[in-house]
């Protein structure tokens, strides 16, 4: 039985081969032959980093029996580091979009909003979803370091389970832009945490795109004694590719208790 090694470090290609073949129990000569390629041809891959060919990305694919998701993952992991804007220069985008005046609507809604960017970063959100964040800015505006704090465990209900989901959507985008400085100072920052290790380090290929949850989240809010279900949708901004949109909604009898938000 082969030992699979740790998926640990910002996502990469090479090492995610492996780590599947190790998985499947597969010598490199019984992957190359099931992906229809060389032996030779799968050596220089692994050993000299190269990138692969459609013929055997295909081949590779079909022999790991991939999701879409991880098939996408790895093809974006072939694919040059994408760029990406300064958070500075995204929020002043939005901001010239008027984008606070839709955020402020949606607050006499009691509907939760944040514009965020691939790495989780919050480029501006309303009061609404600050207020069942706090301490969001201490934690850098990023959601997933906010997750690492005590206010983050106290607020959110299972909050192991919430945190790998996070992470699921976290790495598909350091893949993408994973040699972007602030993407490397990011995972960086987020492998001094315990938690954080763990959840990714147990995760190996799990991966998301869809961020838009099934189930609601439960959170608790202080002036309530429920859990409180907070429905999310996730959605691109069309203005700018980069930016998605989130926005939460309240159970009904939350909402109708207006003490229940505004504490």
């Amino acid at each position: 039985m082969l030992t699979s090694p740790a998926l640990t470090g910002m996502p990469d290609y090479h090492d995610s081969v492996e780590y599947l073949r190790h998985h499947l129990n597969l010598s490199r000569e019984a992957l190359a032959h099931h992906a229809g390629i060389s032996v030779s041809y799968l050596h220089q891959l692994i050993q000299k980093r190269t990138t692969p060919g459609p013929r055997a990305f295909d081949g590779l694919v079909h022999v790991f029996d991939l999701t879409p998701a991880q098939r996408r993952h790895l093809h974006e992991l072939i694919q040059p580091s994408a760029d990406l804007a300064l958070a500075a220069d995204m929020r002043r985008h939005l901001t010239n979009l008027g984008v606070h005046a839709h955020l402020n609507h949606l607050d006499t809604r009691d509907i939760l909003a944040a514009y965020t960017d691939p790495l989780q970063t919050v480029l501006h959100a309303n009061t609404g979803f600050h207020r069942v964040m706090p301490g969001l800015a201490d934690a850098g505006h990023n959601i997933i370091q906010w997750m690492l704090t005590p206010a983050a465990r106290n607020i959110i209900n299972n909050w192991d389970d919430e945190l790998r989901y996070f992470v699921t959507l976290l790495r598909p985008a350091l893949g993408r832009h994973r040699d972007l400085p602030r993407a490397r100072t990011l995972f960086r920052n987020l492998r001094t945490h315990n938690e954080f290790r763990d959840a990714w380090d147990t995760t190996p290929m799990h991966v998301a795109y869809d961020a838009s949850r099934p189930t609601p989240i439960r959170i608790h809010i202080p002036c309530t004694n429920q859990p409180v279900h907070l429905s999310i949708e996730i959605d691109q901004y069309n203005a700018f590719p980069d930016i998605c949109l989130t926005h939460g909604l309240y159970n009904t009898t939350t909402l109708a208790c207006p003490t229940a938000i505004a504490c």
